[in-house]
């Protein structure tokens, strides 16, 4: 195959798998983006209207760790396909819904078939893309959860504005089985682009011995990196779930001013993936460029608590970078470790357990951090915030001087 004709394929390549998580945003996070709206129609409290969020993220999760160890089991053109259909009949579904509690069952059903796309298409790239493009694709995937989760806070925001909220959904519902036609229509020119002669080869191992010690390592790395990942979900999606309701009670913002405004973070994350990628250039190791995002997490918090009570646009300025900083973070874990490590291990499994680890934080932020809202306020909300980011910092640095830990990684060579 010629190198124009590679370029065009792994470009493809990229772009369909990007479009596909990108517009998944759409049937995810409408609820998310509207749960101002939702708490009024239903009358119900923060904790009440977070518990769908929490079921939600609960099946996706869940569903992200099972389909990570099973995705080399699954036809990957028909269960995306599929998955994308059912989420477009839930949020079709929510539209007409007038029982809170069947709102959750519907949206548990939605987060077990969006759980299929990530481990799937990490596992599609890794075996699809070319070596040389694997870093690109990197830094293009990283940008589908802020471009996804800006328009779906952007959109939310006009409709709301026009009192006509539950358009999202209606949206949601035609969009996303128009992405599953293209993805099966283009499933057969993409997956032609399966090449391995350029693809690196995982690091060789002379003695039992010392591959003993290697595989110590790599599944420390793992598992502190799974805590990385529920504490990260925690912050970030702790904060743009409620930063809504938080603009609105504290001070007094309209409804539609109120999303509007949380599209700072996501139009702040986009750069996320780009910062990840240029300080790993600095920091190889995946565990202390982790511990440094998280030490800046920490300080923006420690900052916004000072001023929380007396300017929004501090506190507006302080979240957009613990935003940048735990999408920055996000990526690292669930693209560009598992990319990483394809030849250590299975790029689907890894991107699939790590990414469920951190919906357990997401599950954790949506009822977990609305209960202490109700209970005690938004300020004790973020001092839990500080606590879990500097934990994180204090594992990293212990972490640093564990020789078994000392795994370094770029994403480029």
């Amino acid at each position: 195959m010629n190198e124009k004709k590679l370029l065009n394929k792994n470009v493809w390549t990229i772009a369909v798998c990007w479009l596909v998580y990108t517009c998944s945003y759409l049937g995810k996070l409408g609820y998310n983006a509207n749960i101002i709206l939702i708490e009024r129609e239903f009358g119900v409290a923060h904790a009440e209207s977070g518990s769908v969020g929490t079921v939600f993220f609960f099946a996706y999760g869940a569903g992200q760790i099972v389909n990570g160890l099973l995705c080399k089991k699954y036809n990957v053109k028909y269960t995306i396909f599929f998955a994308l259909i059912v989420s477009a009949v839930c949020n079709f579904t929510l539209t007409i819904i007038t029982d809170f509690a069947w709102l959750k069952i519907v949206w548990l059903i939605n987060g077990a078939a969006l759980s299929f796309l990530w481990s799937l298409l990490i596992r599609f790239l890794s075996e699809t893309l070319d070596s040389k493009y694997t870093s690109k694709a990197v830094v293009i995937m990283g940008t589908t959860v802020a471009v996804g989760t800006f328009a779906v806070y952007g959109l939310s925001a006009l409709f709301a504005a026009i009192s006509v909220y539950k358009a999202i959904f209606y949206l949601a519902a035609v969009l996303l089985p128009t992405i599953a036609i293209i993805w099966f229509l283009s499933f057969k020119a993409i997956s032609q682009t399966q090449n391995t002669k350029d693809r690196e080869s995982a690091p060789t191992i002379d003695s039992k011995a010392t591959k003993k010690k290697a595989d110590f390592g790599f599944v420390s790395l793992i598992i502190v990196m799974a805590i990385f990942a529920i504490v990260t979900n925690v912050e970030k999606d702790g904060i743009t779930v409620w930063i809504p309701t938080i603009l609105k009670e504290l001070y007094a913002t309209p409804d539609y001013l109120s999303i509007l405004l949380t599209l700072f973070l996501p139009l702040i994350a986009v750069f996320g993936t780009a910062v990840a990628v240029y300080f790993n250039k600095y920091i190889k190791n995946f565990v202390s460029l982790c511990g440094l995002f998280f030490l800046v997490t920490t300080l923006a918090l420690v900052v916004n608590v000072l001023f929380l009570k007396s300017s929004a646009a501090v506190m507006l300025i302080c979240l957009s970078m613990i935003s940048l900083f735990t999408s920055g973070t996000n990526n690292i874990i669930t693209s560009m470790l598992p990319l990483y490590y394809k030849d250590k291990a299975n790029a689907g499994l890894l991107a699939g357990v790590l990414n469920g680890c951190c919906y357990v934080g997401s599950t954790l932020s949506s009822y977990g951090l609305g209960l202490i809202a109700d209970n005690y306020g938004w300020e004790v909300v973020f001092y839990v915030l500080i606590a879990c980011a500097a934990i994180c910092c204090v594992i990293a640095l212990i972490a640093r001087f564990i020789k078994g830990n000392n795994d370094s990684a770029k994403v480029e060579k």
